[in-house]
């Protein structure tokens, strides 16, 4: 069995603007850099055996301290990169209704479907990162390792739960992932369970 522990990267002084960031990165804040000590914490005693990251730097620094403390280096890997935004980076969703208001009506009846300006779609981000799950899986398998930690984003790891449990991205948005948020999919000879969705206990 493979146990895969998903955990959101910690607050960014983007999230606290409400600012979009995809492919663009953005620095923790202080809230987040008090996350990270705390998730320390909470997954000391839980068993890795590899750690996987996003190539933006905010999930790097999160999990950077958890790496050290375990002895295992972070590989990184792109198609876990949340999903871009293109042009919209940076933009809070009423600075894109008030600048671009025909590219906002746009994403409003297109939903999923919809492309950011010089980005991607949801659908295209699910099929991007689905694909790497299933490669990260495979790998594991053939190396026999049990317990992988992977450090993403809110958009990422609902791509992840949502192709583990239903293989279908129209229940991304049914699942809350919170900053710093740990989750877990316990994965037996292909069939998946979720174990643990958005748990924020430790940071209180």
């Amino acid at each position: 069995m493979i146990k895969l522990i998903l955990v959101r990267h910690a607050v960014t002084s983007a999230n606290e603007k409400g600012r979009l960031s995809g492919f663009a990165d953005s620095t923790l804040s202080q809230l987040g850099e008090g996350q990270v000590h705390k998730l320390v914490d909470y997954l000391k005693d839980i068993p890795i055996d590899k750690i996987y990251t996003s190539s933006s730097i905010r999930t790097q620094k999160t999990i950077d301290l958890i790496s050290k403390s375990k002895g295992i280096d972070i590989e990184i890997i792109e198609n876990l990169n949340e999903l871009n935004f293109g042009d919209f980076d940076g933009y809070t969703f009423k600075e894109i209704e008030k600048k671009f208001p025909k590219e906002y009506l746009d994403l409003l009846n297109d939903g999923d479907n919809y492309r950011f300006p010089n980005g991607e779609s949801l659908v295209e981000s699910y099929n991007r990162v689905s694909k790497e799950i299933e490669l990260i899986l495979k790998n594991a398998n053939s190396k026999d390792i049990e317990n992988i930690l992977v450090c993403s984003h809110a958009g990422s790891i609902r791509n992840i739960v949502s192709y583990l449990i239903s293989r279908d991205y129209k229940n991304h948005w049914n699942y809350k992932i919170d900053n710093s948020s740990v989750s877990i999919v316990e994965i037996d000879n292909g069939f998946s369970v979720l174990t643990m969705l958005n748990n924020t206990e430790f940071l209180k």
